[in-house]
């Protein structure tokens, strides 16, 4: 599991600074705009990682500790409690930060489409990434698929499917270069609104999760402090 989350936080690391560098450099709302929803998954991806290891880290111990008395085992419980609170405060950290970056997004996406013109046409190097941004992505999510059928790991089976939207991201993005190429660079710019839009809901899905887990990890608290007691 931990080999898998590692290749996918390798790819996103690549994409996203080769999306948002010529997407700068093209002048492309779509190619930025997916580079950056690539760079939020950077940070979802070490979250997942960092869940990985305090899992693998947790399981070790929890045999040594199972040798102990009733009371350190309900110490055992409030401190996995504890560890969920922390997640969940940082999924919600990277939920805020994705809502904002949706909203710049949308914001600039808006803004430019009154000075849009046909000189702001990407060049065809911009829809080769994007459509190699694409089928990596749906390459991703067909191994983190498999490999999250092959552990049983629920974690790994929403990162893949994680994935899939990150496709149909890029293939938005694909769509509005192809647009501007053809002469119709509002398409670019509608694309990269669309992106946000995307990001916002990922963000929002995101943060609503989390709220969810931070309010069942504070009643897991409360249940552990009064068993030890």
């Amino acid at each position: 599991m931990f080999k898998a989350a590692s290749a996918s936080a390798l790819l996103n690391a690549f994409l996203s600074t080769m999306q948002i560098t010529l997407g700068l450099t093209a002048h492309s709302d779509g190619l930025f705009a997916d580079g950056i929803h690539t760079l939020s998954d950077l940070a979802a991806d070490a979250i997942v990682l960092l869940v990985l290891y305090l899992s693998a880290k947790h399981l070790g111990a929890k045999a040594r500790r199972a040798r102990h008395s009733r009371n350190t085992n309900h110490a055992h419980h409030a401190h996995d409690a504890d560890n969920g609170t922390e997640q969940a405060l940082a999924a919600l950290f990277i939920a805020a930060i994705l809502i904002f970056t949706a909203a710049q997004m949308l914001w600039s996406s808006i803004a430019q489409t009154s000075t849009l013109s046909s000189s702001d046409a990407m060049t065809f190097g911009a829809l080769a990434v994007s459509g190699f941004v694409m089928v990596a992505k749906e390459t991703l999510f067909r191994y983190l698929r498999a490999e999250s059928r092959r552990t049983g790991s629920a974690l790994l089976q929403a990162s893949a499917w994680h994935a899939r939207v990150d496709a149909v991201s890029a293939l938005v993005a694909t769509l509005g270069l192809a647009g501007s190429l053809a002469g119709l660079p509002m398409l670019d710019h509608i694309a990269g609104a669309a992106i946000g839009l995307l990001i916002l809901r990922m963000g929002y899905a995101s943060g609503r999760d989390a709220f969810k887990q931070l309010f069942a990890s504070q009643v897991g608290n409360a249940a552990a402090r009064q068993a030890a007691e």
